[in-house]
């Protein structure tokens, strides 16, 4: 009692003082407050106080919300708290609701959008709570919250982009930076990490004040050194009109630029995956230190820039280059224009010329061949990145995600060039695969009809005939209802259950099963095709629905599957389409699919020796 008495008659900026410490949670201050009056003044009175906590609980909003105009940081505590618990509200509602989509519509997640719409800070507070769901501590729990936790990452990361894009078309040439443009673009294929400008801008600053250094050891006279810190901050921040030095001295800069990227950083062309979709995002790329020309380029300009020489990309058809001339302005007066030197950061920044271009290949021409080119402008070169990510997402080398790629590539490439209609095309053939909402790509179509060559007019029509076709005869609108979930009966032939983690006899894969039929309920062609009837069981057995390791999806019959004797984890981007956990020798189903297979219960625990923990 006597410590009670005792501690009222501490200073307020004491108690404030201790109330800060990180052991005490903002319960335990609030309950503090509740005490006495006193105390209760302190704790509802304090703005540092609540600042504190709040930086405490969420610790990657330190610069949000913006420290000067926040009035009080209890009501921005509540409201960030309040946030969050409804974010999870919602994102525990999607399993119900989609557990039968292997794709979401833009529409479908619009309650997502209208809610970080509605608050000052909502990107900012949605992405922190999202990714603390998607990076907890618990790797294999709570994987199906997970699961859908990326959908909607993916979903307001692009909605976002999608006015930063629009900015960015708005700004003057020379603010309209290449690494900005590559930002955007590897923000938007990789939602669930954060790639920001500020981090990027500040490792291509890391690399020019490695050149200046090796510059200095070997050009300590150079012009460079005395020029003043806001000419540096200047083409930093802005595209650069021409070479802020003469001939020799650019060439003196250029050559260290080429010695500290390519021999002591070690960037060089990635031949090896040249179609990964990793060479076409800058926070790889600067990590890694390999991608493919356009993104080294990239690096390469965003460098030199920032040291006063102008490098100009150029995309030809089979190559993409950077080119620069000694002077960009000497044709005032009628004079003879410098010539062009091409640089190929691919093949460690190799000084090119037309004449001494060698060949790419022996039965194909320079590039530069013939050609009379204009530099890329950024949006060009963008548009470039999302071909070139299209492709990537097309190939069939990494099975893990690849329809998500594919989809983030092609929705790139219609922001980008939205009148591209072949793009259109390829992304309503996608849309219609998985049974999605066509009305954006319509109400696209409509719009920029008029405005269209005759040619590309006639196939917008086409299109637009294909896609009302498919809504009126195949698309149904799932966005607000829930399934109905028919449960399957077991019959005493079906051996194996659902969760139960499975070796392939004749390929020795392992996988995990998620379904499974008491038949092959396969079409006749996929049976012919899969040489089911050279199985001693033939098709008259179970077929079970397997995510396999490698990232594919299959349909392997019950005799080529057997227990796998070391049950570990599959690393399949689905699993939490399916399960909600993984106790050490098999998943657990979410509630869709226990109710889907409700006796399957029994037979994990036969197998497995465990009880579904839940």
């Amino acid at each position: 009692m006597a410590s009670d008495v005792l501690i009222s008659y501490l200073p307020n900026e004491i108690l404030e003082y201790i109330l800060e410490s990180d052991v005490l949670m903002p319960k335990d201050v609030c309950n503090f407050g509740s005490t006495c009056s006193k105390f209760r003044n302190l704790v509802n009175t304090s703005n540092k106080l609540w600042k504190t906590k709040f930086q405490q609980c969420w610790p990657n909003l330190q610069e949000v919300p913006d420290r000067q105009k926040v009035q009080s940081w209890q009501f921005e505590y509540k409201s960030r708290l309040e946030f969050g618990r409804k974010l999870r509200k919602l994102v525990s509602q999607m399993s119900r609701r989609f557990h039968k989509k292997e794709e979401i519509s833009n529409s479908e997640l619009s309650d997502f959008g209208k809610m970080m719409q509605e608050h000052k800070y909502g990107y900012a507070y949605m992405v922190d709570e999202l990714m603390s769901i998607a990076y907890d501590n618990e790797v294999f729990s709570n994987l199906t919250e997970k699961y859908y936790t990326e959908k909607v990452i993916r979903y307001i990361r692009q909605l976002h982009l999608k006015e930063e894009w629009q900015d960015f078309l708005t700004l003057d040439l020379e603010d309209q930076l290449l690494e900005k443009g590559a930002v955007l673009v590897a923000q938007w294929c990789q939602p669930m990490v954060e790639v920001s400008y500020n981090s990027i801008a500040s490792q291509l600053d890391d690399i020019a004040t490695q050149v200046k250094a090796q510059l200095f050891m070997d050009y300590p006279n150079h012009p460079l050194f005395r020029t003043p810190e806001d000419k540096f901050v200047s083409w930093r921040n802005k595209n650069i009109s021409g070479n802020q030095w003469k001939p020799s001295d650019s060439q003196k800069i250029i050559s260290a630029i080429c010695n500290v990227l390519f021999q002591q950083m070690g960037f060089h062309g990635n031949n090896e995956m040249y179609y990964s979709a990793e060479n076409s995002f800058i926070n790889m790329v600067l990590l890694t230190r390999k991608g493919i020309p356009i993104t080294l380029s990239i690096v390469f300009e965003s460098v030199s820039r920032r040291l006063g020489v102008k490098c100009e990309p150029v995309s030809f058809p089979a190559h993409f280059l950077l080119r620069w001339r000694e002077k960009y302005n000497n044709d005032e007066c009628g004079a003879e224009l410098s010539p062009y030197y091409y640089i190929d950061v691919f093949n460690g920044g190799q000084f090119l010329t037309k004449r001494s271009c060698p060949r790419y290949s022996p039965d194909s021409q320079c590039p530069m061949r013939g050609l009379s080119v204009r530099p890329a402008t950024p949006i060009e070169v963008i548009e470039r990145m999302a071909n070139n990510l299209e492709v990537a997402g097309r190939q069939r080398t990494q099975m893990n995600g690849r329809g998500a790629r594919l989809r983030s590539a092609l929705e790139l490439l219609n922001l980008v060039n939205p009148s591209d209609m072949n793009c259109i095309l390829h992304l309503a053939r996608f849309y219609m695969l998985y049974n999605m909402d066509l009305a954006d790509l319509m109400a696209t179509i409509v719009r920029m009809q008029d405005e269209l060559e005759p040619r590309a007019r006639d196939q917008a029509r086409h299109i637009m005939q294909m896609l009302q076709v498919y809504e009126t005869h195949h698309y149904k609108d799932t966005s607000c209802s829930f399934p109905q979930i028919e449960p399957k009966v077991r019959s005493e032939n079906i051996a194996y259950a659902v969760g139960m983690i499975m070796r392939h006899r004749q390929y020795n894969y392992r996988c995990v099963i998620y379904g499974w039929d008491s038949l092959c309920a396969a079409s006749q062609e996929w049976i012919r095709q899969m040489g089911v009837e050279n199985l001693p069981q033939k098709s008259h057995q179970p077929f079970y629905n397997v995510l396999v390791e490698d990232g594919s999806i299959r349909y392997a019959a019950q005799e080529n599957l057997e227990v796998a004797s070391e049950p570990v984890a599959v690393t399949h981007l689905d699993v939490g389409r399916y399960f909600e956990q993984f106790c050490s020798t098999y998943y657990v189903p979410n509630a869709e699919k226990r109710m889907e297979y409700p006796q399957d219960a029994e037979v994990r625990q036969r197998f497995c020796g465990y009880t579904d923990v839940k």
